[in-house]
């Protein structure tokens, strides 16, 4: 089980081959056309979250293709006229986009089952991180024209896939032994199970682009090792390799990791002459009120475009409204949030009237308690002054990913094998085998990346608000009663430093675990291997929440966390909710004993978390009596 995957969400990954002999025919008055023999192939993610303790026993149920999956089908009758060169890759590429738009990530597809579900949160909820790009050159191509002397060569160029996102290299004309040395940025909503592909072709004027080859890496593998620079053999042609590396970059909510951020970007530019992103905007456009009127008093049908530098965003259109709810999510790459602008224009869909703006500095979000903000903006330009737009912004920095695998790790297993996934590429890809590398395994050069700091904000927990009957709730597991943890404070088992607040608007409460010290040594070695478990309990000890927990420390007393949880909670009921943590020592499960050690406890009563301010603190671990 994928340890991102959280106790409240079942989650499938299901490998989708559809081979329809279905014929549809399209009649236009004595035109006919139609479409026969579909095929449809991909790797499709079943998510049902929340899950709750009645039928249907989920919230909702959200389903995606991980990646652009293989389409292709034959046209009749008049619809063969688009088969010819050109026009039937034109086609195939439209319709790939359609899919993608729909279904592919980061669009996801939404079933709401329950009331009171936050559709928009489950459909674009935190990205995990931000995968740096560099395709660098190729070598060995396959010749897929000749030149004027007769000699072999290509015009290649480079389509590279992260979900929906694409991205295209500039064409090297006449060389088999292209240099791009180009860079691109790709926000990555989920690591597991997702790849990066890269497609080569040989571009040709006024035919289709010659296939020559595609390799894949799997993100996780790029999470795991911090860094990736590798030569990776092409797949479905005899020769051809690429010279790509990958970065990862997570997501850090302190202000003070946008010195570290700003100042990689900033080294990055002195060396590359190029632009790094330094941070990342989430951006949820909840409601506006009071907009003006359009023309004769009209009520308007308004929409937003979002601008944040090049970038360019809207949401779709409420019609007929002065007071339109949206509550849609926005993705946007931070430059320099010193000198960045965040632009708000509403207009009229009908009349492109202008009913206001807003103008955000996102300097000003450096300033607030983990650089996020949720609250009402007065718009401008619209003759009104209780005209407002109500946003939730949050700004994250960009760190390098560290190391998470142990040291000897096999590298050689880092590039997935693509004798399946050679099949859901664009239908221009030959059906021929492909060749075995002469060189055998491709060259690896792994780069590790260690932060000084290791802040780390979840990206996977749910924003979701959705409200459950405590007595509805049955406990995850039995716990110890109050009596039975000694709750005297306790110095010599060590502490840990939180930080607890609740967020009325949203109704979840947010718990940052940064780090620990002093705790005991329960190994042989007189060292531990630490982590935090965490859940919410009622006045009677029942658990009314799922269990969290933090990554482990391997060999270490004074750990550091700097992990994000968040509790879905009524305000009504924290005085009567006590958040627990576990500080317990990991033991793999083929020990000896079996048994996992309680290194300290905590219990914490709620009650002070109603005002919703954020409260930073040490506390004093407890010692449990019982142990089980």
């Amino acid at each position: 089980m994928n340890e991102n995957i959280r106790k409240d969400e079942i989650v499938m990954d299901l490998d989708l081959m559809l081979y329809s002999d279905a014929r549809i025919k399209v009649n236009l008055g004595k035109v006919k056309a139609g479409v026969k023999e579909f095929e449809l192939r991909g790797t499709l993610r079943v998510v049902m979250k929340p899950l709750v303790p009645k039928v249907p026993f989920a919230g909702a149920v959200t389903v995606c293709f991980l990646d652009s999956p293989y389409i292709n089908f034959s046209l009749t009758d008049m619809g063969n006229i688009l088969g010819l060169p050109g026009l039937q890759q034109t086609l195939n590429t439209v319709l790939r986009n359609v899919v993608n738009q729909l279904v592919v990530l980061p669009n996801r597809l939404p079933v709401q089952l329950v009331p009171d579900i936050d559709i928009q949160r489950l459909k674009y909820p935190l990205p995990q991180g931000v995968l740096h790009i560099n395709i660098i050159s190729g070598r060995n191509l396959k010749a897929g024209d000749k030149n004027m002397i007769g000699h072999r060569t290509s015009d290649p160029y480079c389509v590279i896939r992260v979900g929906a996102r694409t991205f295209t290299t500039s064409v090297v004309k006449e060389t088999l032994e292209p240099v791009w040395n180009q860079h691109f940025e790709s926000i990555v909503d989920i690591c597991h199970g997702q790849s990066v592909t890269f497609e080569v072709y040989d571009k040709d004027q006024g035919n289709k682009d010659d296939y020559l080859g595609c390799t894949s890496i799997p993100v996780e593998s790029v999470v795991s090792e911090g860094e990736i620079d590798t030569w990776s053999s092409l797949e479905g042609v005899k020769t051809g390799s690429l010279h790509i590396q990958l970065t990862w970059f997570r997501l850090s909510n302190h202000e003070v990791d946008f010195v570290q951020s700003m100042e990689q970007a900033l080294q990055y530019r002195k060396a590359s002459g190029r632009s790094m992103s330094s941070g990342f905007l989430y951006v949820v456009i909840e409601q506006a009120n009071n907009l003006p009127p359009v023309k004769q008093l009209q009520e308007p049908s308004p929409f937003c475009n979002i601008h944040l530098g090049r970038d360019y965003q809207t949401n779709e259109v409420k019609e007929k409204t002065q007071n339109p709810v949206w509550n849609s999510v926005h993705h946007f790459l931070v430059s320099d949030p010193n000198v960045d602008i965040l632009q708000l224009i509403i207009r009229d869909s009908r009349t492109e009237t202008k009913l206001g703006s807003c103008n955000i500095s996102l300097q000003t979000l450096l300033t607030q308690k983990n650089m996020s903000v949720t609250q009402p903006f007065t718009l401008q330009d619209t003759g009104r002054e209780t005209s407002t737009i109500y946003m939730h912004l949050q700004l994250l920095a960009l760190l390098p990913g560290q190391r998470q695998n142990p040291s000897g790790h096999d590298n050689t297993n880092i590039k997935r094998s693509l004798s399946l996934n050679k099949n859901f590429t664009d239908n221009t890809i030959p059906t021929e085998k492909p060749a075995e590398s002469p060189t055998g395994n491709p060259e690896m050069v792994v780069r590790n990346r260690f932060p000084d700091d290791n802040d780390i904000i979840s990206s996977t927990e749910s924003l979701s608000t959705t409200n459950f009957d405590n007595q509805s709730v049955q406990p995850i597991r039995q716990v110890m009663t109050s009596n039975s943890i000694q709750q005297i404070s306790n110095s010599s088992l060590g502490r840990i430093r939180l930080t607890i607040q609740f967020h009325c608007l949203s109704n979840y409460l947010e718990v940052t675990v940064h780090e620990c010290q002093h705790l005991s040594g329960v190994d042989k070695d007189g060292l531990s291997d630490p982590y935090v478990k965490l859940y919410l309990m009622d006045l009677h000890d029942n658990v009314v929440s799922d269990s969290k927990k933090t990554k482990t420390v391997k060999d270490n007393l004074d750990p550091k966390y700097e992990e994000n949880f968040q509790f879905p909670i009524e305000a009504d009921h924290l005085p009567l909710t006590i958040l627990r943590l576990d500080i317990k020592n990991h033991v793999g499960r083929f020990t000896r004993s079996g048994k996992t050690h309680f290194i300290g406890t905590l219990s914490i009563n709620l009650i002070d978390s109603v005002d919703g301010k954020a409260d930073t603190k040490w506390y004093d671990l407890a010692s449990p009596i019982f142990r089980p």
